[in-house]
């Protein structure tokens, strides 16, 4: 009989398993999306990103303790379990329009009501989700000397299904369906869940109290409850801070595409999930469980540093620098797995295994070593503070409360401080020596533990003095990917690099993250599109959004006629840098008409509602990386419409010529596409040739000889309209099969299975 009610006990926690982990996937597509709306209205500024981030795991943490409390109560647990599946599959599915609703009322709000609104909004949903795992721990752990098995099973299941989704969403769902149908994906998969545990539990289950408080008690832990607390928030805060790292150090290398985030967080979760399964198993199996997570802790600080040293040691490898360099060069990655045929575009498998292999062996080998045994960490502390089946679930809800409250600290610290201030190679190291504090943990029983209380931690401290100096990666990676020197400016937004011939103060390209965004001195380029739009408007006004090289605004202020340019960019560090270095910023930033404002530019906008202007420029990166289809879409396009003054012009940059100009031919009546730029307006457009020939005079007088005789010549009116493609009519009819980029469904940058466009980019 014992061992039926054994196999019937296995039997049900697999399936909750298998349950767990489409729990987990539906959990991480919602927060893709959600983070996504909501920095549509908030903002994709880093401190909007970490407010929306840190709400977001604020309310986890409420959920665990919440969960842990009543937990014990309950004599049927998976059956609130599926309840609360359930709760969260309403609360998605409604979630969208929720979202959208209070977004459009708030947008461009302060940034303190960004993080009590994001904390609203996301309180319901993100309680329940923090209450599963406490409810589930409380159901399956009968005795304690299994408890680490089962913690650590559910942890690593949940965990991986979180990676899975992540990479699901990422790479599929949002692609194929756009966030509505992600969304609606993750609310299907919640409903399941949900309704599998009401279905098999709900008359199976009947936890016996008085069973667990008798059965298989054990003493006391060796560390104090309190203890083992600022254990888990410590590892919290290491952790995430090491995460946030990697994403730094990996939108350099990789870009800063929409594929990243899922990319990392897959890698981290599965290398999480796997490493709380096996952890949590060694856990039930040791016989000094503080000593094993005291090792742990310091061995994740060794594997990090070793992985990161495995990076600069490449750097620092000749034979691997014409593949770094073509690496790097590459302006899109993951690569599309496209081959152009006699037959048209045709998807490559090959292709794809390769560009995919190239794109995650810098994931792995930075992320997936440390977060194997970074999963440990939770399993055993869990393990080591429940000394009774009666209060697993409990302890467990507590433990991970601590564990996301360091967590929300760590992305607050990390952001705010350490990145801003010390540095990518500082943090790294800061972090690596935070791990030194666990060793006080075992300190009293160094007896025991022999020379080990001794060589670890001496060997965590040994490769933190070898590992790079503070600005020194960086500049390693700029200089062998770009073959030339570089200045490099890491801020709490990004990294940005200058680089340059002879000297700083001779530019030859700007860097921000791993995207080359500008040239000094410049091709004409950014100059051809703002001429042709002046000559649209006669601007007085201007707005341009995205200052890049300020090739652009440098070009605007001197156009005749303009009395006002305000200069909405991301990173307040990148007009500091630039006007430390580049002349043509220093004398953009001189001018007394010039106003420099470090902001989003939706979040500008909807902040300014009754600004009107001449001219509207956008000017981003390109329009692939992540957060720029908020640039592009529709209700971007609306809102710049409802900025223009009477007569006024839209002027985009892009560097993808259908889906861009196909979506502001829905909005705008007026319209007319170039190579790289479309001029949009509310009235019919009108190029003043008069304006521009005056314009071009002045432009090239001031600047005699500083371009050279190619730019010149590009700036003609004649070899502007050369690039001409066609108004939106032509538009409307060739690219009828065209998707409308809107904010829901940003093809923009979800473009990884989508094939190219086969329209031939002029109208005839």
């Amino acid at each position: 009989m014992m061992k039926t009610n054994g196999l019937k006990k296995n039997s049900r926690l697999l399936i909750i398993a298998v349950l767990f982990l489409l729990s987990g996937a539906a959990g991480l597509i919602y927060q893709i999306v959600w983070h996504r709306l909501l920095e549509i209205y908030f903002g994709v500024t880093m401190t909007a990103i970490t407010l929306i981030v840190a709400a977001y795991m604020a309310g986890l943490g409420l959920g665990s303790l919440l969960g842990g409390r009543i937990a014990h109560r309950l004599k049927r647990v998976v059956l609130v379990y599926g309840i609360v599946e359930i709760g969260i599959a309403i609360f998605g599915y409604c979630s969208l329009d929720l979202i959208h609703w209070i977004g459009q009322r708030t947008a461009g709000s302060p940034y303190l009501l960004v993080f009590l609104l994001s904390f609203a909004l996301l309180l319901i949903p993100t309680a329940l989700m923090g209450m599963t795992l406490p409810l589930l721990t409380q159901s399956f752990v009968n005795r304690v000397e299994i408890s680490g098995h089962v913690i650590g099973l559910l942890y690593g299941i949940n965990t991986l299904g979180a990676g899975l989704g992540a990479l699901v969403a990422g790479y599929f769902l949002i692609g194929w369906l756009g966030f509505d149908g992600a969304t609606q994906a993750a609310v299907a998969l919640n409903v399941l869940v949900g309704i599998g545990a009401v279905t098999l539990f709900q008359n199976k289950e009947r936890v016996d109290r008085a069973a667990k408080i008798e059965n298989n008690p054990e003493s006391a832990p060796s560390i104090s409850y309190g203890s083992i607390l600022i254990a888990a928030f410590l590892v919290g805060f290491i952790n995430l801070g090491f995460e946030m790292l990697w994403f730094r150090v990996l939108g350099v290398i990789n870009k800063g595409t929409a594929y990243g985030f899922p990319s990392v967080l897959f890698v981290f979760l599965a290398g999480l999930a796997i490493g709380g399964f096996l952890w949590g198993r060694k856990a039930d199996q040791s016989n000094d469980r503080v000593a094993l997570f005291w090792k742990l802790q310091l061995g994740s600080g060794v594997v990090i540093l070793l992985s990161w040293l495995a990076v600069w040691a490449a750097l620092h490898y000749p034979p691997l620098h014409d593949q770094i360099r073509e690496s790097f060069n590459n302006p899109q990655q993951p690569i599309l797995s496209f081959v152009k045929t006699e037959n048209g575009q045709v998807f490559s498998r090959r292709l794809m295994i390769s560009s995919l292999f190239e794109y995650f062996a810098p994931i792995l080998i930075l992320v997936l070593p440390a977060s194997l045994m970074m999963g440990g960490g939770l399993p055993l502390l869990d393990r080591i503070a429940i000394t009774s089946a009666s209060v697993s679930g409990k302890r467990v809800g507590d433990v991970h409360l601590a564990n996301i409250f360091g967590s929300v600290m760590g992305s607050l610290a990390i952001s705010f401080v350490f990145l801003s201030t010390l540095g990518t190679e500082l943090t790294f190291k800061v972090l690596c020596l935070l791990s030194l504090l666990f060793t006080s943990l075992v300190w009293g029983r160094r007896q025991n533990l022999g020379r080990q209380i001794y060589l670890l931690p001496a060997f965590l401290i040994a490769l933190v003095l070898v590992a790079p100096r503070q600005g020194t990666f960086y500049e390693k990676v700029y200089s062998v990917a770009t073959n030339m020197p570089a200045l490099v400016r890491e801020t709490g937004e990004s990294v940005l690099a200058i680089g340059y011939n002879e000297t700083p103060s001779s530019p030859s390209t700007l860097w921000i993250g791993g995207i080359q965004n500008s040239y000094f001195p410049t091709y004409g380029d950014y100059e051809r599109s703002a001429f042709i739009c002046a000559g649209a408007s006669r601007p007085r006004k201007i707005l341009i959004i995205g200052l890049g090289g300020s090739n652009t605004a440098y070009f605007l202020t001197r156009m005749p006629g303009v009395e006002e340019i305000t200069i909405v960019e991301l990173m307040e560090d990148l007009g500091v840098l630039l006007n430390m270095y580049v002349p043509v910023a220093q004398s953009t930033f001189a001018d007394p008409r010039v106003q420099y404002i470090a902001d989003d530019g939706r979040r500008y906008l909807y902040a300014n509602p009754t600004e009107k202007y001449d001219m509207i420029f956008i000017d981003p990166l390109y329009s692939y990386t992540a957060g720029h289809n908020n640039l592009y879409s529709r209700e971007a396009m609306e809102l710049y419409r409802s900025h223009l003054t009477v007569g006024g012009i839209f002027c985009g940059w892009m560097n993808e010529r259908h889906s861009i100009p196909m979506t502001a031919a829905t909005v705008f009546p007026h319209l007319e596409q170039f190579r790289d730029w479309i001029v949009a307006g509310n009235s019919e457009i009108k190029f003043d040739q008069a304006y521009m020939v005056t314009g071009y005079s002045a432009y090239t007088e001031l600047n005699n000889g500083i371009f050279g005789d190619v730019v010149y010549e590009s700036l003609k009116p004649e070899a502007i309209f050369s690039q001409y493609v066609g108004d939106r009519n032509c538009i409307l009819e060739k690219d009828t099969d065209t998707p409308i980029l809107t904010d829901t469904n940003p093809w923009l940058e979800y473009y990884y299975f989508s094939p190219p466009s086969r329209r031939p980019i002029r109208c005839d």
